[in-house]
């Protein structure tokens, strides 16, 4: 079949903006250039890859199986090169990290910071994703590493346990709870929730400890970033389930932080890197000043 890196990344492209002419002012060609080289690559497989008409183009199932093979031979090579431009010293070079929003500022600012000062000339990427998201983006190259609360275990992952994390029931500063030290999950189940969408890992951890327990809640309010939780909070409409690195945040707007107790669950804190990718050194760098950060005292 022979297809090249230059078809799979105009292909890439076109699979993702479903349209020619949008995908030619992002790869830098004329519009004939990127449509003609999708003719070619369909030439070697033997089969249309985009249904095109006059508004827009549609991939066909065989584009949308051929478009994770070429995420994941893309990634490869980008990875490659962001390390094989950084491997040699820290004076240039890039690193892309993946992380969710809270943990990017509760886990992250800290190491990025001082490594930023120590090594400005690299460039730092900060992509902030669900958990689902940030897996997809170190499988398929475009972060080097992620940060994750993740269970089980990844074909295509290197997956280093780092830290159990400790989980607070959040309330509001006059809610029944806020004046208690700790709270059981029997009795927080009795609250309406706010949670966060199932694919972030918090909200997995919470679902998945209420389920072992044979309790049920009920979440009224479901929303995507934890800045939003917490405004539902604050606003009274029910209480949340949050790790310790959001602590401080929590502390700084006004609300209440309640202890879970750790034994009744777990949610690991863990590096993700591609089984087969070797880091660069500003990555290697970077990754050490993070896990002295979170090392215990």
């Amino acid at each position: 079949m022979n297809l090249t890196i230059r078809e799979f990344r105009v292909f890439r492209v076109v699979y993702e903006l479903r349209s020619f002419s949008a995908a030619s002012e992002a790869v830098h060609m004329t519009q004939s250039a990127v449509s003609k080289l999708c003719q070619e690559m369909e030439a070697k497989v033997g089969h249309r890859l985009f249904e095109r008409s006059t508004r827009k183009v549609e991939p066909t199932m065989l584009a949308d199986h051929l478009y994770g093979y070429a995420c994941e031979i893309l990634g490869t090579m980008d990875a490659a090169e962001r390390s094989l431009n950084g491997l040699l010293s820290l004076e240039e070079g890039e690193v892309r990290v993946a992380a969710s929003p809270m943990m990017t500022q509760g886990l992250l600012t800290g190491p990025v910071s001082r490594f930023h000062a120590a090594h400005p000339g690299v460039r730092i990427g900060l992509h902030e994703l669900s958990t689902d998201e940030t897996i997809d983006y170190v499988v398929n190259g475009k972060a080097d590493f992620g940060l994750v609360s993740i269970e089980q275990t990844h074909p295509k992952l290197a997956i280093e346990r780092l830290y159990d994390e400790s989980m607070y029931a959040i309330c509001a500063r006059d809610h029944a709870l806020a004046k208690k030290s700790r709270v059981s999950w029997d009795k927080l189940s009795g609250y309406p929730h706010v949670s966060m969408h199932p694919s972030f890992s918090v909200r997995r951890t919470v679902d998945r400890v209420y389920a072992q327990k044979g309790l049920a809640y009920v979440s009224v309010i479901e929303v995507g970033t934890v800045l939003s939780v917490l405004g539902m909070v604050k606003a009274g409409v029910g209480v949340a389930v949050l790790p310790s690195y959001v602590m401080n945040f929590v502390a700084d707007i006004g609300l209440a932080s309640v202890l879970l107790p750790a034994a009744d669950y777990s949610h690991p804190i863990s590096l993700i890197r591609r089984w087969n990718a070797r880091p660069s050194t500003a990555a290697e760098a970077l990754i050490a000043l993070l896990k002295e950060a979170i090392a215990p005292a």
